[in-house]
C-alpha cells in the first residue's frame, strides 16, 4: 500500500513509492529496456492512477536517485514527464 514505507531506494523510502517490473536485462544479462507492450501499458496506467492521487509527484528512475543503479534501463523521467 502507498502509505507503507517501502525498501526500494536508499534515503528515499519515506517519501516515495517504488514500482517494480520484471525484465530490464538483455540475453547477455546487460541492462536493456526489455518492456513488452503490455508492460508499458500497465505501467502507464499505474502511473496515471498514482499521478491522480499524488499530482505533484515526480516520476524518476532508480538510477536518477542512485547513479550506481542501472534500473529501470530506460529514461523514466523523460518518458513520463507529461503525466
Amino acid at each position: 500500500p502507498p502509505e507503507k514505507v517501502g525498501a526500494h531506494c536508499l534515503n528515499h523510502n519515506r517519501h516515495s513509492i517504488g514500482i517494480c517490473y520484471e525484465g530490464g536485462l538483455d540475453a547477455d544479462s546487460q541492462p536493456s529496456d526489455t518492456r513488452t507492450l503490455e508492460q508499458k501499458a500497465s505501467l502507464l496506467a499505474l502511473l496515471r492512477e498514482l499521478k491522480h492521487i499524488f499530482p505533484h509527484a515526480l516520476i524518476v528512475g532508480h538510477h536518477d536517485l542512485n547513479p550506481m543503479k542501472p534500473c529501470p534501463c530506460f529514461k523514466a523521467e523523460r518518458e513520463y514527464r507529461g503525466l
